[in-house]
């Protein structure tokens, strides 16, 4: 008997786009797209790849205290942290 409902394997898998995660697949094409839309073709692959591929490590990671760590890491520790810790001078703990 066949039955009329589909049932996804697991309830949290990401809407894809042929073999790809749909955002992913939006960013890549939109820089490709950029780049022959302004006659430099491999200019657009070459950022769709970049963006493609940092994209994809901040997904894996989930961004969770993704804007702490770059104002920890980049920003001027003497005006919100201490004068102590001066970035050029912290070291990684772990989190």
């Amino acid at each position: 008997m066949h039955s009329a409902y589909w049932i996804p394997r697991t309830l949290d898998d990401p809407p894809l786009m042929f073999v790809w995660n749909m955002d992913s697949f939006m960013l890549v094409t939109f820089w490709v797209l950029m780049g022959a839309m302004m006659n430099m073709f491999i200019l657009g692959v070459v950022m769709a790849v970049i963006f493609g591929r940092g994209y994809a490590r901040l997904r894996e990671e989930g961004g969770r205290g993704l804007i702490i760590k770059i104002i920890f890491w980049y920003g001027p520790s003497d005006v919100w942290l201490s004068p102590h810790l001066a970035s050029c001078n912290r070291e990684y703990v772990g989190g």
